[in-house]
C-alpha cells in the first residue's frame, strides 16, 4: 500500500520528469513531503504565478511534461496567469493543487451559493475549467491512477495544454494499491490525414509559382520541428514564420524570409502579401499574425490551413480556401511521402532572399545618436554574441516586439516567449524552467525593468539556484510600450507608464546586490558587445543592465489610424511605417520585374 501523494511522485518520476516547481504550503503537506520521499527534484519559487511560468517554461524547453504543485486557496488561484499561458500556448503541464480535506470543502457541503467552508478553501476546478484540458476534483482515492494518468495523457496528446488535479488532504494521505485499480484507456489515435486531400494539396502546391510555408507554434509543440525542416528541404519553398515560431527554421537558412504580422518585418510582410499560395502549418492565423484587417490578408493567394485544433479551423474569421484537420506531424509527413515538388521556384526565391538583404530590421531608420541604447542595437548585438544550442526567453512589451523582429536564431537555439497573453514578468520564471530542463545551454533571459518587477522575487530563486541563465534587464523607465501607445493615441497624456506619471522602478545593482547576483551594467553602446561577451562566458546567473533609450520606437510597424468614429483602421501588412515611398513599395512588390528589390538610392522615409 502507498500514499496518493507517493503514488503520484512515483508514476511522475517513472513518466521522465526530472522537476517540479513549487511554493510550499499547509494544504499540500503530503504532497511536498512524497517529493522528498520519492527524491524527485524541485525548484521553490515564490510566488504561484512563478510556478506555474517555470513549469511551462521547463515543458517548452524540454518538449516534456512540466508539472507545478501549489497549495489551496491563494495558492491555487495564483496559479491562474501561468496557467492561462500555457493553454493558450499549449504547453503540457500537470498543475497539482492541495485542497481542505473532503468534509471540510464546499463540494461535500451541498449547500447552495456557499462561498467557503474549509479553511484557505477555494473550488478552484469550475474556475479552471474553460482553461485547461482537463480539471479534476479527486474525492474517491480509489480513482487516484485512473485520473493521473488520464490527465497526463492528455496534457501531452493532441493540441499540449495544462491539466490540474485538485485533491483534498484526506485524500492525500489516503493508503492505496495502484496495481489494483483500473487506469486510463486513451482513445484510439486519430486517422492520418486522407489521402486524396493530400493528392489535391500536392496539386496545389505543384502548380503555384509564389507559395510561402507559413509556419506556427504548433510545429513546435506538437513534436514536429524535424518533419518540417524536412519538408522544407525537399520543396525549396519560402518560409515564413510566426513569433512563437522563430526557432522552427534557423534565420540564415536559405529558405527562411522574416516574420509576418503588424509587428514583423517586411521581408515576412511582403511574401506574404505577394504569395499566391500560402500552406499555414500549425498557425492560428491570429491578428498578430494575418494583421487587423482580414480582407487586407494574402489577397491573391489560395489559403490552405492545416491545425490539429478543430475550435481554432471553426473560428470564422479569417477566410481560407481550405481547412485540414490534422496533427501537424502526420501531416507533414504525408505530404513529404508524395514526393511531389513544385514547379521552378528559382526567380521566386531569388525575390524572396532580395526582400530579406534589402528590407532587414538592421536597415531601418533607427535612432542610434542617443547616449542611450537602442533596443536594436542590443538585440543585433545579442545575436551575434550568444552561440549555438542556447535559449532566449523574451518578457512583454518593447522585449516582445523588438526581439521577435530582431533577434536572429542560430540553428540549435531556441526562442521562448509569452504568446498569446504577452503576460508581464514571464520571462524571469520561464528562464529559470528552460534552464531546470536543461542546465548545461546558456538561457538568456530579455526583460524590461517594468516587467521584472512584476516577478522580481524571482532573483532570489536564480541565485539560490545557481542556475545558467544570464538576465538582460533593458531599463527605460518603465513601460516604453504603454509610452509609446499614449503618445500616439492619447496626445501624450502619460498615466502609469514611467516615474514621472507614476511608475518607477528600483536601481538594479542594488537589487543585484541584494540577491548576491554577478552585476553588468551597459551603458555604452562602444563597449556593449565586449560587456555581452563577458556576461555570457561567466559561470552561472548574471544580471545585466542596458541603459536604454526611453522613447524606444518599434520600427517597423504596421500603423493604425483613429477614424472620425473614434474606431481604428490598420493598414495592410505590406504598408509599414515608417513608410516606404510609392515608387519604392510598387517596385518592390512587382515580383515579375527582373530589377524587384529595394536599390540603394531608395531610402525608407518617415
Amino acid at each position: 500500500m502507498i500514499r496518493v501523494s507517493d503514488y503520484i511522485a512515483d508514476h511522475l518520476k517513472a513518466v521522465g520528469v526530472r522537476k517540479a516547481f513549487l511554493l510550499s504550503g499547509g494544504g499540500m503537506m503530503h504532497l511536498i513531503d512524497a517529493l522528498g520521499v520519492a527524491d524527485l527534484d524541485y525548484i521553490c519559487g515564490h510566488h504561484e504565478q512563478a510556478c506555474a511560468m517555470a513549469a511551462e517554461g521547463y515543458a517548452r524547453q524540454s518538449g516534456t511534461l512540466g508539472v507545478c504543485y501549489a497549495t489551496s486557496g491563494p495558492g491555487a488561484t495564483n496559479l491562474l496567469t501561468g496557467l492561462v499561458g500555457a493553454f493558450q500556448d499549449s504547453s503540457p503541464v500537470l498543475f497539482v493543487t492541495g485542497q481542505s480535506k473532503r468534509s471540510q470543502t464546499i463540494r461535500s457541503a451541498g449547500v447552495k451559493g456557499l462561498r467557503q467552508f474549509g479553511t484557505f478553501e477555494v473550488d478552484i476546478v469550475p474556475i479552471v475549467a474553460s482553461v485547461t484540458k482537463y480539471a479534476h476534483f479527486l474525492d474517491d482515492p480509489a480513482t487516484a491512477r485512473y485520473h493521473l494518468e488520464k490527465a497526463i495523457h492528455l496534457a501531452v496528446t493532441g493540441r499540449p495544454g495544462p491539466v490540474l488535479l485538485d485533491i483534498p488532504l484526506d485524500i492525500q494521505g489516503a493508503l492505496i494499491d495502484p496495481a489494483a485499480q483500473d487506469g486510463f484507456e486513451p482513445d484510439a489515435d486519430a486517422s492520418p490525414p486522407d489521402p486524396a486531400l493530400m493528392d489535391k494539396i500536392a496539386d496545389r502546391l505543384a502548380q503555384a509559382s509564389r507559395p510561402v510555408l507559413l509556419v506556427g507554434h504548433g510545429v513546435r509543440a506538437g513534436g514536429a520541428v524535424p518533419a518540417f525542416r524536412a519538408l522544407v528541404e525537399a520543396l525549396g519553398i519560402p518560409v515564413v514564420a510566426t513569433q512563437l515560431a522563430k526557432d522552427a527554421l534557423p534565420f540564415a537558412h536559405p529558405q527562411f524570409v522574416g516574420h509576418c504580422g503588424p509587428k514583423g518585418d517586411r521581408p515576412g510582410n511582403f511574401a506574404i502579401q505577394s504569395a499566391d499560395l500560402i500552406l499555414s502549418v500549425g498557425s492560428s492565423l491570429h491578428a498578430q499574425t494575418i494583421g487587423y484587417e482580414e480582407e487586407f490578408y494574402a489577397p491573391d493567394a489560395f489559403k490552405i490551413q492545416v491545425d490539429i485544433d478543430p475550435a481554432v479551423l471553426g473560428r470564422g474569421d479569417v477566410t481560407v480556401d481550405l481547412q485540414v484537420t490534422s496533427d501537424v506531424g502526420a501531416f507533414l509527413e504525408a505530404l513529404l511521402a508524395l514526393g511531389r515538388k513544385p514547379t521552378d521556384l528559382t526567380r521566386w526565391n531569388e525575390v524572396c532572399l532580395n526582400w530579406k538583404n534589402a528590407f532587414a530590421v538592421a536597415v531601418e531608420p533607427h535612432v542610434v545618436d542617443t547616449p542611450e541604447i537602442n533596443f536594436y542595437e542590443f538585440a543585433d548585438a545579442l545575436s551575434e554574441a550568444l552561440e549555438a544550442e542556447a535559449t532566449v526567453v523574451t518578457d512583454a512589451g518593447s522585449a516582445f516586439y523588438v526581439m521577435g523582429q530582431a533577434f536572429h536564431l542560430k540553428d540549435g537555439q531556441r526562442y521562448i516567449v509569452s504568446g498569446a497573453l504577452g503576460a508581464m514578468g514571464y520571462a524571469l520564471p520561464a528562464a529559470i524552467g528552460a534552464a531546470a530542463a536543461a542546465p548545461d545551454v546558456t538561457v538568456v533571459c530579455v526583460t524590461g525593468d517594468g516587467s521584472l518587477q512584476t516577478n522580481v522575487h524571482e532573483l532570489q530563486t536564480l541565485s539560490h539556484n545557481q542556475l545558467n541563465v544570464k538576465v538582460f534587464i533593458v531599463d527605460n523607465d518603465g513601460y516604453a510600450s504603454i509610452r509609446n501607445t499614449q503618445k500616439g493615441f492619447f496626445a501624450g497624456n502619460f498615466v502609469g507608464a514611467s516615474r514621472d506619471s507614476g511608475v518607477s522602478t528600483p536601481p538594479l545593482d542594488k537589487l543585484a546586490d541584494a540577491f548576491g547576483l554577478d552585476f553588468i551594467a551597459i551603458d555604452d553602446r562602444t563597449s556593449m558587445a565586449e560587456q555581452i561577451r563577458d556576461a555570457l562566458s561567466r559561470k552561472g546567473p548574471v544580471l545585466v543592465a542596458v541603459r536604454a533609450q526611453p522613447n524606444q520606437s518599434v520600427i517597423p510597424t504596421v500603423a493604425s489610424q483613429r477614424l472620425p468614429d473614434g474606431s481604428m483602421r490598420s493598414n495592410p501588412l505590406h504598408v509599414m511605417s515608417p513608410l516606404l515611398p510609392d515608387e519604392v513599395l510598387d517596385r518592390a512588390l512587382n515580383v515579375t520585374a527582373g530589377d524587384q528589390g529595394q536599390p540603394a538610392d531608395s531610402p525608407i522615409v518617415g
